[in-house]
């Protein structure tokens, strides 16, 4: 039997948004008529969800094979029946993998799909008429045509409409994740759109701390697209694959590991343990990678190393196109290291070159409906003390366009004893935090967060690190 092939993208994704996404399924079901749609089973598969979500308010997610059942009879050809049954197999069994989906990206792509689609059945009915000769229902046609929009211009109540009121305050449909602990409280809830940096010296962790995002973005089954200006495609494998799994290079059992621990008081306070890290088996990679695959279900980090000063922020966005068109990965978390060194898009004096580019990073995040993190280099003077926002380098616009920034602290005895501090520079919602976060480390095993507290729940003066170090467990 001839099973046929979904061969068009958008109404593959398409009908995975309706069925795993409910904010997809919320705002595409009013302008979707499954009519548009090229490939017979899903017209049928369409035409079945809005039913149910018109019914119930809710999506299918695995209980589209239920659904199918409930109609397949309906259905007089049993090829088509094989084929619909073969696609909704399929996403139910991925359905974990699949589930964590970017809906905004992809309701932007499902609008412009159907508009095309629209926009051809007006092109070839014109041209029928025009065949026979008809100008009257040609013009007609023309006439009667509406466009794909989505609803965006209707005004909402706050007097009359209940629903639209509740959904607001119950649902962060664009929330991704949150780091853990004082470090996520730091940060701020990350969101699509988000545009986020981090502010230090040289030398002082910019890329480990955006390896770390991008590690804590694939363990809650984002897709993450990490582009190296500063590291070679090994270098950064490496520094990859050691914060996932904890495998080193070569194995080490003297690794100096830094860690919280609570006292009687309820402070907590910084100790230290030896532990041990293996070397990387060439033999248990796979095995590894099998089990992150069942363990991020459906994240990914995906590792795009590029010149400094090489790639334009236009340059970035055609690699993207060709990931989301060849391989159909569409990034929920873009992590650039760093913005200070990519290549302007326009030529003039530096300051303004820079701040075209993290103009063009906000807009990326906008259009990608991804977060987009990137650091940034401190001045010279921030080297030996606490990193300010008067600290950013070459120009202060940055503020401008950045959700949240985030400076990294650290004396030479914290450094050499595993410690970091994190500051809010600057938040665009949400209530500020004045607080540091005070952060275990061990860039050893590649982490450079382990644990965090905040200042005022930590009993330790940075002074009396070093000779605390006696207290070793």
């Amino acid at each position: 039997m001839k099973r046929e092939k979904l061969n068009v993208l958008s109404e593959r994704d398409l009908i995975i948004g309706l069925i795993v996404s409910e904010k997809f399924c919320r705002e595409i079901c009013p302008i979707l008529n499954p009519r548009l749609l090229e490939i017979e089973y899903t017209r049928i598969v369409a035409g079945w969800i809005k039913d149910f979500y018109s019914n119930f308010k809710k999506v299918p997610q695995k209980d589209i094979l239920k659904i199918y059942r409930a109609h397949c009879d309906e259905i007089p050809d049993e090829d088509l029946q094989d084929n619909i049954l073969s696609f909704i197999e399929k996403v139910c069994r991925d359905y974990d993998d699949i589930k964590n989906f970017n809906d905004e990206y992809m309701l932007q792509q499902a609008v412009l799909y159907l508009k095309g689609r629209s926009l051809k059945n007006l092109s070839e009915d014109i041209d029928s008429f025009l065949s026979t000769g008809n100008i009257e229902k040609a013009e007609s046609r023309i006439i009667k045509y509406k466009s794909v929009e989505k609803n965006s211009g209707k005004a909402v109540s706050l007097l009359h409409n209940k629903e639209a009121i509740i959904n607001s305050f119950t649902q962060d449909d664009d929330l991704l994740f949150r780091f853990p602990g004082a470090y996520g409280s730091v940060v701020g809830d990350v969101h699509r759109e988000d545009f986020i940096s981090y502010l230090a010296p040289m030398k002082r962790g910019k890329s480990f701390i955006l390896i770390d995002a991008g590690v804590t973005a694939v363990q809650k089954g984002l897709k993450v697209v990490h582009v190296s200006l500063e590291m070679s495609e090994s270098q950064m494998l490496k520094r990859y694959w050691t914060a996932l799994s904890g495998q080193l290079n070569k194995s080490k059992d003297d690794i100096s590991y830094s860690f919280f621990e609570k006292n009687d008081d309820g402070k907590f306070e910084i100790k230290y343990k030896t532990i041990s890290r293996k070397a990387v088996s060439i033999s248990e990679v796979e095995n590894k990678q099998n089990s992150f695959k069942r363990l991020f279900r459906g994240g990914d980090i995906r590792v795009l190393v590029a010149p400094a000063y090489g790639w334009t922020v236009e340059k970035l966005e055609s690699e993207l196109d060709i990931l989301v068109q060849q391989e159909n990965y569409i990034p929920d978390v873009i992590i650039v290291d760093y913005a200070d060194i990519m290549a302007p898009s326009e030529k003039s004096d530096y300051r303004n070159q820079l701040d075209g580019i993290w103009k063009r990073l906000r807009g990326l995040a906008q259009k990608r409906k991804a977060v987009v993190f990137t650091a940034s280099q401190s001045g010279r003077a921030s080297i030996n003390k606490n990193v300010d926002s008067k600290d950013i380098a070459e120009d202060i616009r940055k503020l401008a366009h950045i959700t949240s920034m985030v400076s990294l602290n650290q004396t030479p005895i914290e450094k050499k004893n595993g410690i970091l501090r994190l500051k809010q520079l600057a938040v665009r919602e949400g209530e500020s935090e004045f607080r540091e976060a005070i952060c275990t480390q061990c860039l050893s095993i590649g982490r450079i967060v382990t644990d965090s507290h905040f200042d005022d729940e930590v009993l330790y003066e940075v002074n009396d690190l070093k000779r605390n170090k006696k207290n070793r467990l």
